[in-house]
């Protein structure tokens, strides 16, 4: 029903745009997939975020997700397959983690011994694409590698110079989950396939 309920929003959503846009064809069809991305991300945030503010961890959330986007923006990873599976993981690992973690505290040495592992998966595997998404381009992807790489190292001294190290954990639980989906064992255990832009960089 919630799907059915976006798809039809999304489509009246691109019909209104088209008024102004006077596209046709292929190029409506992907302004209205896009509207309908757009639509069930903020639809699961929304239930996400809902659920935080129940167990009173939205703080705690917003540390752990905006840890996590800040690096799987460059090196991006394995998706869930269908909407709903990503909305249960996505409150499981953003909510019911911190739920249950914040108060744990890890200190420097600790942040120090997780994040070199944490880049260096960054340099070797970033950015990791899927079947549905392959990342075509070899500028693009070294581009991307290093932004990840600087992201991560960006994220390493920030979690170092904050104070609090509860939210240290928090930010590199973040991280971790990010670096989780892009390595090669994770691929090759969820039986997905890697490397995807080679497919379609070996027709061109």
């Amino acid at each position: 029903m919630e799907a059915k309920a976006i798809y039809t929003l999304s489509q009246n959503l691109a019909h209104w745009l088209n008024r102004y846009t006077n596209t046709e064809g292929l190029e409506f069809t992907k302004m209205a997939i896009g509207i309908e991305v757009i639509l069930i991300n903020i639809s699961k945030l929304v239930i996400m975020y809902l659920i935080a503010i129940i167990l009173g961890v939205v703080v705690q959330t917003l540390f752990i997700h905006g840890a996590y986007i800040m690096i799987k923006r460059y090196s991006f990873g394995l998706h869930a397959l269908n909407s709903t599976v990503c909305t249960i993981v996505s409150c499981l690992l953003f909510v019911a983690v911190p739920w249950f973690v914040f108060g744990i505290m890890i200190n420097n040495v600790m942040v120090l011994t997780v994040f070199p592992f944490i880049i260096l998966s960054m340099y070797l595997y970033a950015p990791a694409d899927t079947k549905a998404r392959p990342i075509i381009g070899s500028k693009r992807r070294s581009r991307l590698k290093w932004k990840a790489v600087v992201s991560a190292l960006l994220l390493m001294v920030i979690t170092i110079a904050i104070p609090n190290e509860s939210v240290k954990l928090l930010l590199t639980l973040g991280a971790v989950y990010q670096v989780i989906s892009i390595l090669p064992l994770t691929y090759k255990i969820l039986k997905r396939s890697e490397k995807n832009h080679e497919q379609f960089e070996k027709c061109t």
